[in-house]
């Protein structure tokens, strides 16, 4: 029974990986088609399809090839995403901490975003590479990097990030604007109510992902730490059975962010049907509150 519920869900992964291929492959080729989208306020969301696409990709290669060089990417890619999302979530809040928004825009500039994100490729691989490629010929202390020190790290991640979110919200929760009345506010109190409305958007596209990210990754992490505590787990087939399930189940959640990106993503719909429909959309198109933001942006500098 264990060796048929291995067998199907090694197979299920693998369809779930093709579709998650197809799908990220899709959300990258509409941010880089649509000009709109490419903006330092989805810098992260591209890095998170980055991300999703090399797991689906690697994810179908480890599940019939075992290589330690393929499971050291193969972590690459999913810390990668742990670590965007928890990105994101600083990001934001400071988005909302960061007053005038012109003050925000000034430290946090499209090539810094861009470094970040360089930053937790080259972090992400050094630990992926470190760890299965040096720390694995020594068992245990394999097994306490991979099994409880990573779910452990993980889940403290998860809590930081859900707590910056939740201080985001609160922010937007007391946000006040300035009365109009006041000498010079008037043009910038309709700037700073568009960031607030841009940050929630995106705000709840990334609690969407953290919800999803979380839930599906908990059993797969929580089986970890129980084959540490208790190896010979290890060689019992219905526990490798559940451990490929608990790896099927986190692998959805790559299948699920492009689904987020199209319900969620201001812009994001617009590009598919220009990029791939060519649909002509007859009635005026509508500006985003990312392009208004930005034309608010432009007009305060240049004072025109």
């Amino acid at each position: 029974m264990a060796e048929s519920v291995l067998i199907a869900t090694k197979y299920s992964i693998t369809v779930c990986c093709a579709i998650a291929i197809v799908e990220n492959l899709l959300v990258i080729a509409v941010f880089a088609g649509t000009k709109k989208l490419r903006i330092k306020y989805y810098a992260f969301v591209f890095n998170l399809a980055l991300a999703d696409l090399m797991y689906a990709v690697l994810g179908i290669a480890i599940t019939w090839i075992r290589l330690f060089i393929l499971d050291g990417i193969y972590a690459t890619s999913y810390t990668v995403s742990i670590l965007t999302i928890f990105c994101a979530a600083i990001n934001r809040y400071l988005a909302l901490s960061i007053m005038p928004p012109a003050r925000y825009d000034s430290l946090v500039t499209k090539y810094r975003l861009i470094g970040v994100c360089v930053l937790l490729w080259c972090f992400a691989l050094a630990y992926g590479l470190l760890t299965y490629l040096v720390a694995s010929p020594t068992l245990e202390v394999f097994d306490a990097i991979t099994s409880l020190g990573y779910s452990m790290v993980v889940f403290i991640v998860w809590v930081i990030t859900a707590l910056a979110y939740f201080l985001a919200f609160r922010k937007i929760k007391q946000y006040t604007p300035p009365l109009a009345s006041t000498a010079g506010i008037s043009a910038n109190m309709e700037r700073d109510q568009t960031r607030v409305r841009q940050t929630r958007r995106l705000l709840i596209l990334f609690v969407l992902i953290l919800v999803t990210a979380f839930f599906s990754w908990m059993p797969y992490g929580i089986l970890s730490l129980i084959a540490y505590f208790n190896p010979y787990l290890y060689y019992d087939r219905t526990y490798v059975a559940l451990f490929w399930v608990g790896t099927l189940l986190y692998t959805l959640s790559n299948v699920i962010n492009p689904l987020l990106y199209w319900w969620r993503l201001d812009g994001f719909k617009e590009g598919f049907y220009a990029l791939f429909c060519r649909c002509v959309i007859k009635a005026e198109p509508r500006e985003t509150e990312v392009e208004r933001s930005e034309n608010e942006n432009t007009v305060a500098d240049t004072g025109v």
